[in-house]
């Protein structure tokens, strides 16, 4: 178990790479790979949903975000209380082991594994603001939008 500062789970295998881990000990030795940042988390006791929902690129997310806010009462002040946490897991699969060997390039493992079920640090943070977690405004300050969108 390790602390890598890295923005994806892929990026992480990458970075590794090139702090001169030989990619059969990476392909061999590794099982998990977690990415995660934390987001302020809305006071459950004033948060309502508000106005017209968040359209994003469907590319990036395929339905409209609920609008979030959170006035602020005597339980947060300010309409935050705490952080939660986002995740993006990474399981280590016999095919993610060969496209690591392989010297696959990020975007290639993050298709991949996005395509064997994987969600992004980014849709999970998506379905935190559909949860009312958090805003899709705190999201784009921790994360960015993907893709550069």
């Amino acid at each position: 178990m390790s602390t890598l500062h890295t923005n994806s789970t892929c990026e992480t295998l990458v970075r590794l790479q090139q702090m001169g881990v030989a990619r059969w000990m990476l392909s061999s030795a590794l099982t998990l790979v977690i990415a995660q940042r934390l987001v302020r988390k809305f006071c459950p006791h004033c948060r309502q949903q508000q106005g017209e929902p968040i359209h994003i690129p469907d590319n990036v997310w395929p339905s409209p975000l609920p609008h979030w806010q959170a006035p602020g009462c005597v339980h947060c002040y300010h309409g935050f209380y705490g952080r939660t946490a986002l995740f993006e897991v990474l399981p280590i699969t016999p095919a993610i082991r060969q496209l690591i060997s392989a010297n696959t390039d990020v975007e290639s493992l993050e298709t991949h594994a996005r395509q064997a079920g994987m969600r992004t640090l980014f849709e999970n943070g998506c379905l935190a603001v559909e949860q009312g977690l958090t805003t899709f405004e705190e999201l784009i300050r921790v994360l960015g939008m993907p893709h550069g969108e």
